[in-house]
């Protein structure tokens, strides 16, 4: 399936625009949002725009809140049925599995999800903050995997944000670590959830569709 992969939007001017006409043109299977879609949990109208697109074009979407994610945008995202917050949920044949609880700035406040062993095996693992000591980190796709660990019901990818200007790919043992570019830069990524080949892409390519599809 094709995903698209999103982060740290930050209630960016003009990023909805580009995000409704990308899911438009390219009809991704899925969405998989890491976090800070807002700037400190308050802009609940932001957030409403944003629902309105992923209920108008019908685009799965699954979500773990970042350190912005606060307030009342958090309590209106964890009830969606969209949060993978501290769970799993199935979609097609693909576990996709959330970091539990809202980071801060450094990474406190967040636990691993109550989930089994096996069922974190081959899984799609999303969460905002990255995680430590991962390898071979290169801003684009590769396969170069870490040989110097060993993993047991590992997630086959994280997928992670939060530091805007240091993205790529890496890998713990044979864990792809997806790093995102942010969204409030009007990057994106398009990951294979299959082959896990990732394609970094910027969404700014497709405000020339606005004058089109936007009503």
């Amino acid at each position: 399936m094709k995903a698209l992969c999103i982060s740290d939007v930050h209630a960016k001017i003009g990023f909805l625009e580009v995000f409704r006409n990308f899911l438009i043109a390219e009809k991704p299977d899925l969405i998989l949002f890491t976090g800070d879609i807002v700037n400190g949990g308050h802009e609940t109208d932001y957030l409403e725009k944003f629902d309105k697109i992923i209920k108008e074009l019908e685009v799965p979407l699954f979500w773990v809140p970042g350190n912005n994610d606060i307030g009342p945008v958090y309590e209106l995202m964890r009830k969606r049925k969209y949060s993978v917050e501290g769970k799993m949920l199935e979609y097609e044949d693909e576990k996709i599995i959330g970091m539990n609880g809202v980071p801060d700035l450094w990474g406190h406040g967040i636990s691993y999800p109550k989930v089994k062993d096996k069922d974190l095996l081959n899984s799609i693992f999303l969460s905002h903050i990255p995680p430590k000591n991962f390898k071979n980190f290169q801003r684009h796709d590769h396969n170069s995997f870490d040989k110097t660990v060993e993993l047991k019901n590992a997630p086959k990818i994280q997928i992670c944000g939060h530091q805007h200007s240091y993205w790529g790919v890496g890998y713990i043992g044979k864990t792809k670590i997806l790093k995102l570019p942010a969204g409030l830069s009007l990057m994106a990524a398009v990951l294979d959830t299959k082959s896990l080949k990732v394609e970094f892409i910027d969404l700014s390519n497709y405000n020339k569709l606005n004058k089109i599809v936007l009503r």
